[in-house]
């Protein structure tokens, strides 16, 4: 395999298998399988690449920070993995026109750096911004915490430059809001894991960084009120609402136990737990909108304690009671994740059904749920042995099931399809739109090449 790419990449550019196998995999423990591991410095050294390996048949699994839950980087020793961790430029930045023009090895957090220097930061944020690339965050349509306010990825990218399998590099890379000049192929390559062709760069949209922002954690009792505390929210807050999020008791009483045992900044009860962040002129301001939300709402009873941040650390110690999702494998020795979207009025009932289906199909694993309540996406992570992680079609098949009897549902909310959810995506998507999907991979990948295996069965 090598000699189809000595020519094209430098030495240092190419990781050969006994090194590759040293490095951490990610999420994925088939990550660091591939027969090489190629590390191009520019879109011509990636075109070069994809054509070399598309005329000796030879898959292409592009790879980010690893940082995916559905095996989507997975490989195999057939196939190469290509990583863009060399391409990592920030090539533009204008507060004026709103964007920043940057490669696709860069992270997410390196981009929000170099925007905060002006005063800008991207829409898009995420728990692993410091290791997750712009490339898999535009390959994946990542969501994260502030899509209540910014939207998905997809929402956020002008333009990008993305390499098909036979070397044909598009660039479009568009910087105005405005465009209407035919079809928008970005959107193609948006959420499509890497299966149509690799992003080298992108536009991203840039936004005004608040000035302050407050965090609160907020007990409420039931989905029903959080839910009628979303709406207050909404309508005191604004533009000014940043995120939105809950925590359902056991995974609270999980991550609190772990990270601030006897110093939980709020009892570890049955109650709901809530993160809100707004944004405000100055740290004041912001801490005078959470305040007025949580008067009004403990007046009506959607609230019953609650606390405010009173600086960084604490807005950070708050945050990371959310984001270790990572605590689910203690129990046990490992983790399975689910990521659903369901519509607001369901989910209630959703959690409610699916406790009731674990407990009679699984009761051994523990379900710890938490998510984006302001956009209707929750995780389910259950605590499991190593052997049950590894074989877990039992317990997928019972919560799919469960999804797939949920009104206005989806079985993948932002993690995206990979490995993991190709029979999902089969069974559950119409044929007429699964026949569709089929064409636009055949005519923009006709080798079969780019990220074999993945999305499509």
């Amino acid at each position: 395999m090598h000699e189809h790419f000595a020519a094209i990449c430098p030495p240092d550019a190419i990781v050969r298998p006994k090194a590759l196998h040293r490095r951490d995999p990610g999420y994925a423990a088939a990550s660091r399988n591939a027969g090489l591991l190629l590390r191009p410095d520019s879109t011509a050294m990636v075109a070069a690449i994809c054509t070399a390996a598309s005329a000796a048949g030879i898959g292409i699994v592009p790879q980010g920070g690893l940082t995916g839950l559905v095996d989507g980087t997975a490989a195999t020793p057939d196939e190469i993995a290509l990583s863009l961790a060399r391409m990592t430029r920030i090539l533009r930045i204008d507060p004026v026109q709103g964007v920043v023009v940057a490669e696709a090895g860069a992270t997410l957090q390196q981009v929000n750096e170099a925007a905060a220097e002006h005063g800008m930061m991207t829409g898009i944020d995420i728990p692993s911004r410091g290791s997750c690339t712009i490339g898999g965050v535009i390959a994946t349509n990542a969501g994260g915490i502030r899509v209540i306010r910014y939207g998905m990825t997809r929402d956020n990218v002008l333009g990008l430059t993305a390499v098909l399998s036979d070397g044909t590099v598009l660039e479009d890379m568009n910087t105005l809001l405005k465009n209407n000049t035919g079809y928008d192929l970005k959107q193609l390559f948006i959420g499509s894991e890497g299966t149509l062709g690799v992003v080298t760069a992108a536009v991203l949209k840039l936004f005004p960084r608040p000035a302050a922002t407050a965090v609160a954690l907020l007990a409420s009792p039931d989905v029903a009120a959080a839910q009628e505390l979303l709406e207050l929210a909404r309508l005191r807050a604004g533009g000014d609402l940043m995120a939105f999020e809950a925590m359902w008791p056991d995974y609270y009483r999980l991550t609190s136990s772990h990270l601030c045992p006897g110093r939980e900044p709020l009892p570890p009860d049955e109650d709901l737990k809530l993160i809100i962040e707004a944004a405000g002129p100055d740290g004041d301001a912001a801490e005078a909108v959470l305040l007025d939300i949580f008067e009004e709402a403990a007046e009506a009873g959607l609230v019953g304690d609650g606390v405010i941040a009173k600086s960084q650390s604490e807005q950070a110690a708050m945050w990371s009671l959310r984001e270790d999702s990572d605590l689910v494998a203690r129990p046990r020795g490992a983790i399975l994740s689910y990521d659903v979207s369901i519509e607001a009025g369901e989910i209630a009932g959703f959690v409610a059904r699916w406790d009731a289906a674990r407990a009679r199909a699984c009761p051994q694993a523990g379900s710890y749920v938490f998510g984006h309540l302001g956009d209707c996406n929750l995780h389910v992570c259950l605590s499991v042995t190593p052997d049950e992680a590894r074989d877990h079609a039992a317990i997928d098949e019972v919560f799919y099931g469960v999804v797939a009897a949920t009104s206005a549902a989806s079985f993948s909310a932002e993690h995206g399809i990979g490995l993991s959810k190709r029979a999902q995506l089969a069974q559950r998507k119409p044929p007429a739109m699964l026949a569709a999907m089929r064409r636009v991979k055949t005519a923009l990948d006709p080798a079969g090449v780019m990220n074999p295996g993945k999305v499509l069965a």
